[in-house]
């Protein structure tokens, strides 16, 4: 019964925490003081997920601590903060995940640390700036919060593992140059069923919309993984890429072929592919889609799995990359 007890306590000083505090005396009274810890109500949530758009000066996260007992606590209780980005990596390892760390700079504790004053029930609520500009993707970056306390602490409760994701409202990067962008590798392209201007993969490169690279379906009709490797003849940071998919004659997307469940990967040397991220692309004129985590890299590959209406080929009116 009392190891029930105890997880009751919690929900009561989590509500203190968001300012909406209620107390049970008859529930708790009975229970023993030796239960009470001092905990970051935001640990409940492992990770704790907060989604922002860029630009957002204001941008910030609440955090503090919290005390949980069966009577109020009868002196005050000095909790410490610190960050701790050593605990991502076994955040990582325990959640099969691969969260990169927030960069120094990205973040700024408003205090590190405050008083559960006497009788009370929690800390001051506390704001983390947050610095989005320094966030070089859209992917989640971790941010372990963790607490000290002269009281006893609920281990389980004791860090607070943030995940911060920074979305773009619009694209604010500008297209890269592809002058010097070059097809390595191709799985197959068409080399006269869709006309002397269409059909090849360097026409997926020509900058003009209503022309477009198909894969082969005259001769042979291979399936996919349908394949595109470019190499762009110099390192550049990519953030993301622009797809075309080819249009019908009226210029709406054509119902069939365009690309829907793909692979970006990217490479240094065009033999190590060190990074790789799947999309799921929708039939419209353009997709733009960003990478979760910014590359530096010289040679960039699409792998189509399938298109849209699952038919064997696939087509691409321009691609583009920034």
């Amino acid at each position: 019964m009392k190891h029930i007890k105890r997880l009751l306590i919690i929900p009561f000083c989590a509500a203190a925490f968001l300012g909406s505090c209620t107390t049970d005396k008859d529930l708790m009274d009975h229970v023993s003081d030796s239960t009470a810890v001092v905990y970051m109500p935001q640990a409940t949530q492992s990770p704790a997920v907060f989604t922002f758009e860029r630009g957002q000066a204001d941008a910030g996260i609440v955090y503090g601590a919290c005390y949980g007992g069966p009577h109020a606590n009868t002196s005050d209780i000095d909790v410490q903060f610190s960050t701790d980005p050593g605990l991502a990596a076994h955040f990582n390892d325990e959640n099969f995940t691969e969260y990169p760390v927030m960069p120094a700079g990205s973040y700024e504790l408003e205090q590190t640390s405050a008083t559960i004053a006497s009788g009370k029930v929690s800390t001051v609520p506390l704001t983390i700036k947050l610095h989005l500009d320094k966030l070089e993707g859209v992917g989640g970056y971790l941010l372990p919060v963790t607490i000290s306390a002269n009281a006893k602490l609920n281990e389980q409760l004791r860090t607070t593992f943030f995940l911060v994701k920074a979305l773009y409202p619009s694209n604010p990067f500008p297209m890269l140059d592809r002058s010097q962008w070059a097809i390595t590798g191709v799985s197959s392209e068409e080399p006269t069923g869709d006309g002397a201007n269409n059909g090849k993969a360097i026409y997926a490169l020509d900058g003009v919309e209503t022309t477009w690279w198909s894969t082969q379906w005259k001769a042979a009709k291979p399936g996919p993984p349908h394949v595109l490797t470019i190499d762009m003849n110099a390192t550049q940071k990519l953030h993301g890429f622009s797809i075309t998919g080819r249009l019908d004659a009226a210029g709406a997307p054509k119902s069939t072929g365009n690309p829907k469940d793909i692979i970006v990967q990217t490479s240094a040397d065009g033999v190590n592919w060190t990074y790789s991220e799947s999309f799921t692309l929708t039939n419209i004129k353009e997709n733009v889609f960003y990478l979760a985590y910014a590359q530096n890299a010289r040679y960039f590959r699409i792998t189509v799995n399938t298109s849209q209406g699952d038919i064997y080929l696939t087509h691409i009116g321009e691609l583009n990359a920034f």
